[in-house]
């Protein structure tokens, strides 16, 4: 029995080290890339030309985001490519995960055509079933319309959870009365199923970027 309990007491002792060290190194991988920022912003003018010049158009995986009322650092993990007939726009994967936080995640797509550059922060909606059967949804009260539907081929770059390259259907809908707010669909193969996401438009200004 004694025995027993010495190897229950030795394991017990074994995982809260494992705990502790996976702590320490998260703690010292945060510390270490908030040092280097720092150093970055006391080196180079963030106001001048140069790698902290705030272009969404050429975010990529790596770079670091900060989003105007929204605390913390945000990671850009991986990055979707979109081409349809030679319409471009990406989708950034940010993360904002922290000990203190927990998990937190955006993606951010950059869309430039016309009327400009549009950026639209975007969070999904896991286990929804909602589809774009339809011209008109309604979500959360508030009724959408079709605006765009359509296939694109697309490349991956980083983590992104998508396939290294592929084609991907998608659907974008618009308040019906108007409003910044959104509602996308996107899926990856003709039998896979839909993945919803609700979104808002953003600022470009609202959006600073330090490059790696």
């Amino acid at each position: 029995m004694n025995s027993l309990l010495g190897v229950v007491l030795l394991l017990v002792v074994l995982a809260l080290i494992a705990v502790v060290v996976a702590v320490l190194v998260v703690v010292l991988q945060r510390r270490k890339r908030d040092q280097g920022l720092a150093d970055r912003a006391r080196t180079v003018d963030p106001m001048g030309p140069g790698p902290l010049t705030s272009d969404p158009r050429t975010l990529k995986p790596g770079d670091i985001v900060r989003l105007s009322g929204e605390p913390g650092d945000w990671v850009v993990r991986g990055t979707l490519a979109f081409d349809e007939d030679g319409f471009r726009w990406k989708e950034h994967l940010l993360d904002g995960s922290s000990i203190e936080a927990g998990e937190r995640r955006h993606w951010l797509s950059v869309e430039e055509d016309e009327g400009g550059l549009e950026l639209a922060l975007w969070d999904r909606l896991p286990g929804s079933d909602l589809t774009p059967d339809s011209a008109e949804v309604a979500y959360d009260g508030v009724a959408y319309r079709r605006d765009e539907r359509g296939r694109a081929r697309y490349s991956s770059t980083g983590t992104t959870g998508a396939a290294e390259s592929g084609e991907a259907e998608y659907a974008d809908y618009v308040p019906a009365k108007g409003g910044s707010s959104r509602l996308a669909f996107e899926r990856y193969s003709t039998t896979g199923a839909w993945e919803v996401s609700t979104g808002r438009l953003v600022g470009v200004e609202s959006v600073t970027i330090l490059h790696s």
